[in-house]
């Protein structure tokens, strides 16, 4: 037998063995390691490479580790491509709202004690299991896309009033949010559009990983794949020709590379609303969480939500993917992705 075939052999075998711990298993997306659409032998060599040791990418199960249980789950998704696509949603004036397929699955929600700058809130750490695949926003709303649903512009002038189409919809306010939603759905006939629950958000926006960052822990990497307050700084050319740097802004959305899923300014640029109102993480695992009926604790003023990776204005360790912040009232670094539910 050919080596290239006894592999193939035991991949196939890999995918006949079952444990309850595996009942759930990562995505395709997940396991398609060179992106190439589907999860072949291109896959397995890169996976062979990283077999023992604790590269994130590879390590399917979250454990720490790339081993024997992530082989199983890589066999049982090998030869499978993207059960789902990506969509387009067609607004008013042809204005495009791209989507991005994410898959059902199960991570671990939180940062862990060790984790440099983290936040009390951000624990204790428990597993969560999304039971239904979504789409989400590819990109933050946009302006443009706010204007022709809203015919409204809700942000301040500024370097963003010039050519303002893709920068992200900013200074929002949750029941305006709310009514942009509304007619999302009245336009489509049906309540599939919604904002992201506090888990399904760190869900997509980690993308498999269990690194403080989507991107993974090299802190030299952040401005390749977040914009936060040392690549946002408007440039200012003096009356000498040098130049100046003035206050963080918002940036265009999609300047930076995205995530292993393809979802861009996940880390940065402006604070994401999401669903549930603020409260406190329980240990136990999780089936498709909703957080608290209402704010809860001192930190939350009423009616409060969730707000989720950081913004222009903010420093690396507020836009980890852990990171928790509180809506507490509208700025100009505060605005939303949407979330088209699957049926």
């Amino acid at each position: 037998m050919s080596r290239r075939c006894m592999i193939i052999a035991l991949v196939a075998l890999g995918a006949m063995l079952t444990a309850n711990q595996f009942s759930i298993a990562q995505s395709a997306r997940d396991a398609d390691f060179d992106a190439n659409g589907i999860v072949d032998f291109g896959d397995f060599i890169l996976f062979a490479q990283a077999f023992g040791s604790n590269q994130s990418n590879f390590d399917l199960d979250g454990s720490g580790n790339v081993d024997f249980p992530d082989f199983i789950l890589f066999a049982q998704r090998f030869g499978q491509g993207m059960p789902e696509e990506d969509i387009t949603v067609t607004l008013p004036r042809g204005i495009k709202l791209e989507m991005v397929w994410i898959q059902p699955g199960r991570f671990i929600m939180g940062s862990p004690t060790t984790e440099s700058k983290r936040d009390d809130d951000e624990g204790p750490q428990h597993e969560v299991t999304i039971t239904k695949g979504f789409y989400l926003g590819k990109y933050e709303v946009t302006q443009e896309q706010w204007e022709v649903v809203m015919n409204t512009s809700p942000w301040v002038t500024g370097s963003t009033s010039q050519d303002r189409g893709n920068f992200p919809a900013n200074r929002m306010r949750w029941q305006h949010v709310e009514t942009f939603i509304l007619k999302l759905n009245e336009a489509e006939g049906q309540h599939i559009f919604r904002l992201p629950t506090e888990a399904e958000w760190e869900y997509a926006c980690r993308a498999g990983t269990t690194s403080r960052w989507s991107f993974g822990e090299d802190s030299t990497r952040i401005g390749d794949f977040a914009r936060y307050y040392e690549n946002s700084r408007r440039t200012i050319v003096m009356g000498d020709g040098s130049i100046a740097y003035g206050s963080p802004e918002i940036q265009k959305t999609g300047g930076v590379f995205p995530n292993r899923w393809g979802l861009y300014d996940m880390h940065g640029n402006v604070r994401e609303l999401v669903q549930d109102y603020y409260g406190p993480y329980s240990e136990p695992a999780q089936v498709d969480p909703m957080g608290p009926d209402g704010p809860t604790g001192s930190r939350t003023p009423s009616g409060s939500h969730v707000e989720r990776g950081g913004s222009s204005f903010d420093p690396p360790e507020w836009i980890r993917s852990a990171s928790r912040s509180v809506g507490w009232v509208p700025n100009a670094f505060t605005g939303f992705r949407v979330l088209m539910e699957y049926r």
